[in-house]
Order: structure tokens, then sequence, then C-alpha cells
């Protein structure tokens, strides 16, 4: 079953505004290690800036294919909905523990 242009479209809009979301969270998050290292030097802060660095990357290249190459192909919209509104909240619990 095809999905017409203007859905795909949109799918992709959607994600792309979710993806800015993820972008902003994992902003937020990175600079909140930061401080954490600064103030304790721990090991685990390093690791912790890291890994919101490689989710930081991944979110920029999906949310930027998404917005200037129209996705991945048809019918990968949705899917790219579900995988960034998963990625919102599993980022905003990370926030809000951390905060």
């Amino acid at each position: 079953m095809a999905v017409s242009l203007a859905i795909e479209s949109l799918s992709f809009n959607i994600a792309s505004i979710i993806g800015i979301a993820n972008i902003c969270l994992l902003i937020a998050l990175s600079y909140m290690y930061y401080q954490n290292y600064k103030e304790i030097k721990s090991k685990f802060n390093i690791g912790l800036i890291i890994f919101s660095g490689f989710l930081l990357l991944q979110s920029l290249f999906l949310t930027l294919s998404s917005l200037f190459h129209g996705g991945f192909g048809p019918g990968t919209g949705v899917l790219l909905i579900i995988n960034n509104s998963i990625l919102l909240i599993s980022l905003s619990v990370l926030l809000k523990i951390s905060w």
C-alpha cells in the first residue's frame, strides 16, 4: 500500500520537530553532566558526556536527514516518529532524574 506524498512529508516534519526537541534535551543533559564533571572530576561523568555526545550526533544526523533529504525512503516517516518519540520520553525521564 502506497503512502501519499503529503502524509509522508507531514510525518517527516513531525519527526523533525520531535528530533529538535531531542537535540535540546541532549544539549541540556550534556551541559549538566559537564557542570557535574567540573565540580566532581569523576570518570563516570566523562562517560556520561561521551554517551550524550554520541546520542546528540545520532539525533542531529537523523533530524538533518529528515529535514533536508526527505528521510530515508517511502514509508519510513512513521517509524522515525515512533523512534524519536521513544527517545524523547526516555531523555525527558533522564533529565528529570538527573536534575
